[in-house]
């Protein structure tokens, strides 16, 4: 059985036992610019451990942190640099953005994340260049 690692700026995340992360991977045509993705998985879950609390900085209490101190409040409106691992050999980078946490009892229970390739679009990669700006490396 294969074992899968997720790391989010270097930490590694504690997942479920049976929680699935899939990963698509789409191709477009190279057509229209704006339109070529990069991988990007569903939405899936971790457990709210103390590790990951840590990592989250508890997102799921917005009474814990110093608002005055941004090091100690998690923003889930910026993306996280991160890694998947499969069996400790690496298979993507990119960004994970967290979506929400759950709460069961009272309690902190789940976080909500997804992850997304190192490049969201084309679009997004090279953002207002032309192709006059591309400078071309030629090799004689």
């Amino acid at each position: 059985m294969r074992t899968v690692q997720v790391y989010i700026e270097g930490q590694r995340l504690d997942l479920f036992d049976d929680e699935q992360i899939n990963v698509t991977s789409t191709q477009q045509n190279v057509q229209d610019i704006s339109k070529v993705f990069t991988d990007f998985s569903q939405s899936f879950s971790v457990p709210a451990s103390p590790t990951n609390n840590e990592i989250f900085h508890h997102f799921y209490e917005n009474d814990i942190g110093d608002f005055n101190d941004v090091n100690t409040l998690f923003d889930f409106n910026l993306r996280r640099d991160a890694n998947i691992e499969i069996d400790y050999t690496p298979f993507r980078t990119g960004k994970i953005s967290l979506e929400k946490a759950e709460v069961k009892n009272n309690r902190a229970y789940s976080y909500q994340i997804t992850f997304y390739g190192d490049v969201l679009s084309l679009k997004d990669k090279f953002s207002n260049d032309k192709l006059v700006d591309i400078k071309l490396v030629t090799t004689d």
